[in-house]
C-alpha cells in the first residue's frame, strides 16, 4: 500500500476506533435506558423525546455548527509558523459565530413550537420542556469552538470521553427521574438534556483551560486575513448543504409530526432508537473519521489529479467496510426484528407495526452505511464552486425528500416514513457515485464497481436470506406460537440465525481477505 494511502487510512483507523470505544459504551447505556424507559412510558410520552424533542435540539445544533464543523476541518497547521497554536487561533477566529447564529437559531425554533403548540392547546409541562430544550442547544454550541479545535488536532480520544461521560450522565438523569414518576414525561426528558449540555461544555471548557495554560489559546488579532475569509466562505456553503441535509434527513420526521398521531411518533421512535444503535455505534464513527482523513488527503491530490490513486484506496477499504456491516443488517434484521421485540419489549410492541417496521429500517441502514462514507468523501473534496454545485442538486433532492415523505407518511405512516428515507439515501448515493467516478477518471484502473463486496459475498448473503425468511416462517408462525409457546421457537429460530452467521462470515473471510487485513493491520500499527 502507498505511504499516503496508508497514513490516511491509520488516521481514520484511529479515529474509528476511540469514537466506537465511546460509543459502544454510551449506546449500551442508552440502549438499556431506552429498554427501561420504553417499558414504563405509553408510545405518546415515548415520541415526545424520540421524535418531537430531537427534531428541536437536531434542528438547532446542525444548522448552527455543521458548516463550521466542516469547515474548519480545512485548516491546516501548514498554515502558520507557530504550527498547532495558529491553527487553534484561526478556529477561533472562525468560529466564534456559532455562538450568536445558535442563539438566535433557538429562539425562533422555539418560539415556533411554542406557537403551533398554544394554537392545539398544549400543556405548560410541554412549553417549559421545549424552552428548556432550546437553552441545552445553546450550552451545548458553547462548546463548539473548542471542539473544533480538538477534532483540527485529531484528539479523537478526548471526544470520545466527554461523549461517554455525557450521555452516561444524560441517562442516569432519565432513568432515575422516570422511575421516581414525579414529573411530567416532557420535563424529564429536559432534564435529561440539560444535563448532557453542561457535561459537555463543563468537558470542553476543561480541555479549554488545559490549551491557555500552555499558551495555546491566544488569539493575537481578531482580524480576518485571506485564509480565514477563505474558510468562512467555505464554511457558507456548508451551512447552506447542512440546511439542506437537514430537511433531507429530518423532513420525514417533520411529515410524521405534522400528520401523525401520538402513537405512530412513539413506534417510529421506538424502532429509530433501536435500529440506529448500529448507526451511531458503528457507522457515525468510521464516517467523521473519514471526512477527517479525506480532508486532510483531498487538499493535497486536488492540484495533482494523477497522485488521487492513494485516495481511491482510502475510499475503496472505507466503502467496502461499512458495506459489508450494512449487508449483515440486511440479511438478518427483517426476520429477528420480531423476535428482538418481543423479547427486548415485550408483546406489548411486539404486537404493534414495530417489527415490519424495524425490519425496512434495518434495510435502510445498508444504504445509510453507504451513504455515510461516500457523503463525507464527496464534501471532502470539493471545490467551493463544485459545493455551490452540490448545494444546488440538494434542493431538488430536498423538494422531493418532502414531497414522498408526505404522500408515503399519508400512506403507510411509520413504515411509509422509513420508504421515503430509502428514496432519499439512494438519490444521495447515485450523486456521490457520479461525482466519485468523475474524480478518479484519471486513476489508472479505478472503478466504482470496486467499491462493491465480491460476488460472492452478495450470493452468500441472498442464499442467507432466503434461508432465514423460511426459518422465520416456520418456526414463528402464529399456529406455531400458539402451539409450542414462543421461547421454544424463538430459540429454534436464532438457532438457525446462528448457524447462518458463521457461515457467512466465513465466506466473508475467504472472499474479502484482502480488505479485511488492510484494516487489520492499521490496527496493529495503532496499538
Amino acid at each position: 500500500m502507498a505511504p499516503a494511502a496508508a497514513d490516511q487510512l491509520q488516521v481514520m483507523a484511529s479515529g474509528f476506533t476511540k469514537l466506537m470505544v465511546s460509543q459502544l459504551a454510551t449506546r449500551l447505556v442508552t440502549f438499556s435506558m431506552n429498554l427501561l424507559v420504553a417499558r414504563q412510558l405509553s408510545p405518546e410520552a415515548y415520541g415526545l423525546s424520540a421524535v418531537q424533542f430531537h427534531l428541536i435540539t437536531t434542528t438547532i445544533l446542525f444548522l448552527s455548527r455543521e458548516g463550521f464543523r466542516r469547515g474548519g476541518l480545512r485548516i491546516q497547521e501548514q498554515t502558520g509558523k507557530e504550527g498547532s497554536t495558529t491553527v487553534a487561533e484561526r478556529v477561533l477566529r472562525v468560529s466564534w459565530p456559532i455562538l450568536p447564529i445558535g442563539l438566535v437559531l433557538s429562539t425562533a425554533v422555539c418560539a415556533f413550537v411554542l406557537w403551533r403548540s398554544a394554537a392545539q392547546g398544549g400543556d405548560a409541562q410541554y412549553q417549559q420542556a421545549v424552552v428548556a430544550h432550546g437553552v441545552a442547544a445553546v450550552l451545548e454550541l458553547c462548546s463548539e469552538p473548542l471542539y473544533i479545535i480538538s477534532s483540527t488536532r485529531l484528539e479523537f480520544g478526548r471526544r470520545a470521553g466527554i461523549d461517554t461521560a455525557a450521555m452516561i450522565t444524560k441517562c442516569g438523569v432519565t432513568l432515575l427521574l422516570v422511575l421516581n414518576g414525579s414529573l411530567h414525561p416532557a420535563l424529564v426528558f429536559a432534564a435529561s438534556q440539560l444535563a448532557f449540555s453542561c457535561v459537555v461544555l463543563g468537558g470542553y471548557l476543561a480541555y479549554g483551560a488545559q490549551l491557555w495554560s500552555q499558551g495555546q489559546l491566544k488569539v493575537h488579532s481578531w482580524r480576518l486575513d485571506s485564509e480565514d475569509r477563505q474558510t468562512l466562505a467555505i464554511t457558507g456553503l456548508f451551512s447552506i448543504q447542512a440546511a439542506e441535509k437537514l430537511l433531507l434527513a429530518e423532513g420525514s420526521k417533520l411529515a410524521l409530526v405534522a400528520l401523525e398521531s401520538g402513537y405512530n411518533q412513539g413506534v417510529y421512535g421506538l424502532v429509530a432508537n433501536l435500529g440506529s444503535l448500529v448507526v451511531r455505534l458503528l457507522f457515525t464513527p468510521v464516517e467523521e473519521a473519514a471526512f477527517t482523513a479525506f480532508s486532510r488527503a483531498g487538499l493535497g491530490a486536488a492540484a495533482e489529479p494523477s497522485a488521487r490513486g492513494p485516495l481511491a484506496q482510502v475510499l475503496t477499504v472505507a466503502v467496502k467496510a461499512v458495506g459489508l456491516l450494512g449487508l449483515l443488517a440486511l440479511s438478518f434484521g427483517p426476520f429477528y426484528s420480531y423476535t428482538l421485540l418481543r423479547v427486548v419489549y415485550s408483546q406489548r410492541w411486539s404486537e404493534t407495526e414495530a417489527p415490519f417496521v424495524l425490519g425496512c429500517y434495518t434495510a435502510y441502514l445498508l444504504l445509510l452505511a453507504v451513504n455515510g462514507i461516500t457523503e463525507a468523501f464527496v464534501h471532502a473534496v470539493l471545490d467551493p464552486s463544485a459545493l455551490k454545485a452540490a448545494n444546488a442538486l440538494l434542493v431538488v433532492f430536498t423538494a422531493a425528500h418532502v414531497l414522498c415523505s408526505v404522500v408515503l407518511v399519508k400512506a403507510g405512516g411509520a413504515a411509509g416514513l422509513v420508504l421515503a428515507d430509502t428514496l432519499n439515501m439512494s438519490l444521495r448515493i447515485a450523486f456521490s457515485l457520479w461525482y466519485i467516478r468523475c474524480y478518479f477518471s484519471k486513476v489508472p484502473g479505478f472503478s466504482t464497481r470496486q467499491l462493491l463486496p465480491s460476488s460472492q459475498v452478495l450470493l452468500a448473503c441472498g442464499l442467507v436470506s432466503g434461508c432465514l425468511a423460511a426459518s422465520n416462517s416456520h418456526f414463528m408462525a402464529s399456529q406455531q406460537l400458539v402451539l409450542h409457546g414462543f421461547w421454544r421457537q424463538a430459540a429454534l429460530h436464532v438457532g438457525v440465525g446462528v448457524c447462518c452467521l458463521a457461515a457467512l462470515l466465513m465466506r466473508i473471510l475467504k472472499a474479502e481477505r484482502g480488505t479485511l487485513a488492510q484494516v487489520a493491520g492499521l490496527r496493529r500499527k495503532q496499538e
